[in-house]
């Protein structure tokens, strides 16, 4: 298999959970009755921004950004040891993604044609291929279950806002804070293991800008920041994208096979 990137024992916040989820997937009502029924308490400015955020990528054919992240690694010691990516994510549904990422442990990237997920590492010349679901939503199950971690993939979805809904126990509209610069829209979610903080734009499209994850679950409490930027709803695509083409003298290896991939750890 591709080396993994995370040191035995370490926990680390690279692959984050459903963010978008983290509030109701429908408008109106959702606050409402989630708090009748399980005691969720989420604001209704928080609701609307997160409707009109995700209503946007569940309509969106095609879309890119860009991701510049930085995520904790925990030792058995206890020490936190920061790391950094940063990814190019295209998404065209229902079918096809592409990511190339880059890090402090290395380079990887993503081709999946609805067909195949092909998986490369540069810096190694190693790839490895493995037959995956016609589906954007199918394909990221699939490569979870193989320890993959594809940058926000939630975003990718379907139905991007729907995946954490049932962990949020909070959700409020913190205010305009500045985040580069610039006023905000800033929205805090509590689930029983994370607390989440969203920065979206404040203009007429609330376009997702900043992330913050802090894992309070998982041992050294390790936080997950990403930055996105340069977003596009009408990217050139071309027919190669989502295409891998095996480059010269690169080595195939074996993915792991599915339900065999260890939390933390990337191939």
């Amino acid at each position: 298999a591709l080396a993994a990137d995370a040191p035995p024992a370490a926990r680390s916040s690279e692959a984050p959970p459903a963010l978008a989820a983290a509030v109701p997937a429908s408008p109106g009502t959702a606050a409402a009755a989630s708090s009748e029924a399980t005691g969720r308490v989420i604001d209704r400015a928080a609701e609307r921004l997160m409707v009109d955020f995700c209503g946007l990528l569940t309509a969106a054919d095609r879309f890119s950004f860009q991701l510049d992240a930085s995520f904790d690694e925990v030792l058995r010691t206890g020490t936190r040891v920061q790391y950094h990516k940063s990814s190019e994510v295209v998404v065209q549904r229902p079918d096809r993604l592409r990511v190339d990422a880059e890090s402090d442990k290395g380079a990887r990237s993503f081709f999946y044609d609805g067909k195949t997920l092909a998986v490369y590492d540069p810096d190694r010349n190693l790839y490895a291929v493995f037959p995956a679901p016609p589906t954007l939503d199918a394909m990221l199950d699939a490569a979870e279950d193989r320890g993959l971690t594809i940058p926000l993939n939630d975003l990718a979805r379907s139905k991007p806002c729907a995946g954490l809904a049932e962990l949020t126990r909070t959700g409020h509209y913190a205010g305009r804070h500045y985040f580069n610069g610039e006023p905000h829209h800033h929205l805090v979610f509590v689930t029983d293991g994370a607390d989440i903080q969203l920065w979206l734009d404040t203009g007429e499209v609330p376009l997702l800008r900043k992330v913050v994850i802090d894992y309070r679950a998982l041992p050294g409490a390790p936080r997950y920041e990403g930055g996105l930027t340069d977003w596009s709803f009408e990217p050139a695509i071309e027919a190669s994208t989502f295409t891998f083409t095996v480059p010269q003298q690169a080595v195939k290896v074996e993915l792991r096979e599915a339900g065999t991939a260890e939390g933390g750890k990337t191939p």
